[in-house]
């Protein structure tokens, strides 16, 4: 499939998640943040989602919603084409990630009063994770950029709707909200897993 805006599509279910999507109901109800990302990790470790299974989309990723509860938390599966690239965008206060395949670039931006600068990058590979404690009420905690070195699928999860993050540029403010990028696909029918 191929997307003429080059903008990530929304889909807003997968069929075959059910156990994951328990494991988060029952994490998001009193969420403890250490203990959603060491729970999260620990089962995609034992559990690793099929990489065939999430829509490809040629130059972009897909955003497949896994659970989103009512208290604001969501997780979401993005499946990377390679080469892909994100703006350089804030998170609201918690965010976790989780490499089930590929590889991720990721380049880390601190802001000042002049815009943001690039602080760190690093690698993520096949179950490596890490999340973030930001700031309550923003939207521009972590700073990143993620670019997508091959093929690959990770978990996201956030506190709150992750499109409401700050978008960035190199060298100005925040320039709009990450939501505006984005609009919603309907459900695809996806491939079952083998037997």
């Amino acid at each position: 499939m191929k997307n003429p805006t080059g903008f990530p599509i929304t889909y807003l279910s997968h069929p075959y998640l059910g156990k994951l999507r328990k494991l988060l109901a029952e994490l998001f109800v009193n969420p403890d943040m250490q203990n959603i990302a060491a729970a999260t990790a620990a089962y995609l470790r034992q559990y690793p989602l099929p990489l065939e299974d999430f829509p490809r989309i040629e130059g972009t990723y897909s955003r497949n919603i896994v659970y989103r509860d009512d208290n604001g938390f969501e997780a979401m599966a993005a499946r990377w084409s390679k080469g892909s690239i994100t703006s350089i965008h804030g998170h609201p206060p918690f965010i976790f990630y989780f490499v089930i395949h590929g590889n991720l670039k990721i380049d880390n931006y601190r802001r000042d009063e002049t815009g943001v600068l690039l602080g760190s990058s690093e690698i993520m590979e096949p179950h490596d994770h890490f999340f973030s404690i930001g700031k309550p009420g923003r939207y521009d905690n972590n700073i990143h950029q993620v670019q997508a070195n091959e093929e690959t699928l990770s978990i996201h999860i956030s506190s709150d709707d992750s499109r409401k993050g700050e978008v960035f540029s190199k060298d100005s403010a925040s320039v709009k909200k990450w939501q505006d990028t984005y609009y919603v696909a309907a459900p695809l029918p996806l491939r079952l897993p083998a037997a």
